[in-house]
């Protein structure tokens, strides 16, 4: 029983993996924090596709901002998130014909704002809290596993109640994704 259990679960991943779409991103942010000035930053994601149209994609990115650098008065601002979520690239025929794809996600996850004060008494604090952020935003398929593309969305982050930190905004992506492995439909706009 054991041997055939085995044999059906190989079976399976294999065919599963067969067809799932493996990617990595890799995107430059700029975030607007509500309370504070944006900061802007870098991050990375990867994902599998679920179906042709829904991906599961774990994104992490980091930014930050430092106003009057140098002063007496710089204040330094950190921003980190880690989400995974689902992303939709619904099928839209016009679209597809010149590579170009709408992408939709909606993600939760951890954040963490960090807001640094040089002064005299060198102050120092940070908040760790829930995310949820939605982007939606196009996608070009310039070769079969380069892909750029640009997002738009926003972001809240919820921390305690007690917290003095508001953050949350609209923020802009501008990355590109790298199709590692799987199968996807080439002859569309390939021609």
């Amino acid at each position: 029983m054991k041997k055939l259990f085995f044999i059906i679960c190989i079976f399976f991943f294999s065919i599963n993996s067969s067809f799932a779409v493996f990617f990595i991103d890799a995107q430059g942010d700029y975030i607007s924090t509500g309370d504070y000035d944006p900061v802007m930053g870098g991050g990375l994601g990867i994902g599998f596709g679920l179906t042709d149209d829904v991906s599961f994609i774990i994104r992490c990115s980091t930014a930050s901002n430092t106003e009057n650098e140098g002063a007496i008065d710089e204040v330094s601002y950190d921003y980190s998130t880690a989400t995974g979520g689902i992303e939709y690239t619904p099928p839209i025929a016009v679209l597809e014909n010149y590579r170009i794809y709408w992408k939709n996600s909606l993600s939760l996850g951890a954040s963490m704002f960090e807001i640094d004060v040089k002064n005299a008494m060198d102050d120092e604090d940070s908040e760790s809290g829930f995310i949820a952020s939605f982007r939606t935003g196009l996608q070009f398929n310039f070769t079969q596993t380069i892909a750029p593309y640009f997002d738009l969305g926003y972001h809240k982050s919820f921390f305690s109640s007690n917290s003095d930190y508001s953050i949350g905004g609209w923020q802009a992506d501008l990355g590109v994704r790298f199709y590692i492995f799987g199968n996807r439909d080439y002859e569309t706009g390939y021609n």
